[in-house]
């Protein structure tokens, strides 16, 4: 039976279909995006703020100011990075989610390596020269899109 056509035609999201995303979908998607979400838990409160970042063997990379909110509470062991694309006229669309430990980026070479790379400039004012690197514990995603 065609799904366009069974007896929940007309109710709310039953002309859309979901699927989760592979692990390796998960790291290419992360990939063509530069804007996400890093969030954390801190004094019982969740802080989440939009930075710019890159992917780069396995780990997602952004710089902060070491003094400042993220910063300042490296290391950390319970965080998250979110990463989405909506495409509302298609009503279809992906998010994929890492969990993971972040910290600040202290390898010489490393840090010779991602200075290197082309990335935006992160959006909050200031001084921005610390690397701070994600590495994801677990990884998922899922994507939506009109049947």
């Amino acid at each position: 039976m065609d799904p366009r056509e069974d007896e929940y035609r007309g109710q709310p999201g039953t002309l859309h279909m979901s699927e989760d995303l592979s692990e390796t979908k998960c790291w290419a998607l992360l990939s063509t995006q530069q804007t996400g979400r890093f969030g954390f838990l801190r004094d019982g409160a969740v802080h989440i703020y939009p930075v710019n970042y890159l992917v780069q063997d396995g780990a997602i990379y952004f710089r902060t100011r070491d003094d400042g909110d993220i910063g300042s509470a490296l290391p950390l062991e319970g965080c998250a990075f979110q990463v989405d694309q909506v495409r509302s006229e298609a009503m279809a669309g992906w998010s994929v989610l890492a969990n993971g430990t972040a910290d600040v980026v202290r390898d010489e070479a490393l840090l010779t390596e991602l200075w290197g790379r082309s990335a935006e400039e992160p959006w909050a004012g200031g001084s921005r020269t610390t690397f701070v690197e994600l590495q994801a514990g677990t990884i998922s995603g899922r994507s939506v899109q009109a049947v």
